[in-house]
């Protein structure tokens, strides 16, 4: 797996294989020396963003260095880790800086062996109008892979370029609006929905979260442009 991850790391188009083979891999995970609870348990912790998360190990070594006289470690084979923590967010070698994976992703990992390929970019100042010629299936897709959820408010569907719009074509943009601690979550939870029928797209799709507690930025204060999904 360390090769595999590697590789991954050189070249994210490797992403995709490495995580399927993740799945049948055995990796490492800590679990309390003393537990008397009848039941296996595994170690959480508090990641630096503020959520609690699961970690777990592509190499013993790294476990074993990231371990202490509290925990032993144990091997588990990727899909009965992932299929055992449903609901949970898990990380992979936090030591190094490791993949975080939302609860989402690992159920579209468990699920149809993907896991979307997310881009951060540099905030951008965008040129707004109302969608009118997204694919038909779009705003129901990221409305139903809301619906569940606690953090995102609203969603929007906007065509948008970074250019003045008689200057150029524009891409589609999601906006969200969203409880901003689960800001990267919430945009994560789209990318995967839409790269999962990414084939049926011809078009730059992107997503910016606008955080709930502000007033709505004003291109989405325009009456021309609804909502495709509201709490």
């Amino acid at each position: 797996m360390e090769a595999w991850l590697e590789r991954a790391r050189v070249n994210p188009a490797e992403e995709p294989a490495f995580f399927r083979r993740l799945l049948d891999a055995l990796v490492h995970v800590h679990v309390p020396v003393s537990d008397d609870s009848g039941r296996p348990r595994l170690v959480q912790f508090r990641h630096p963003d503020g959520f609690d998360a699961i970690p777990f190990f592509t190499a013993w070594e790294k476990a074993r260095f990231a371990s202490s006289s509290a925990v032993k470690i144990v091997q588990v084979r990727g899909r009965d880790l992932f299929a055992g923590t449903k609901g949970a967010t898990l990380v992979m070698n936090p030591n190094d800086g490791g993949a975080v994976l939302y609860p989402e992703e690992v159920a579209a990992l468990l699920d149809t062996g993907f896991v979307a390929r997310i881009e951060k970019t540099p905030h951008t100042q965008f040129h707004v109008r109302p969608a009118q010629s997204a694919p038909a299936w779009l705003a129901d897709l990221v409305s139903q892979c809301l619906k569940d959820t606690s953090f995102v408010m609203a969603a929007y569907l906007l065509e948008a370029s970074t250019s003045p719009p008689e200057e150029l074509p524009p891409g589609l943009l999601i906006w969200l609006v969203a409880d901003l601690a689960f800001a990267e979550r919430a945009a994560r939870l789209v990318g995967t929905a839409i790269q999962s029928r990414g084939a049926e797209l011809d078009v730059v799709v992107d997503v910016a979260v606008h955080d709930a507690s502000q007033p709505l930025p004003e291109p989405l204060a325009d009456p021309r442009i609804l909502p495709i999904f509201s709490r």
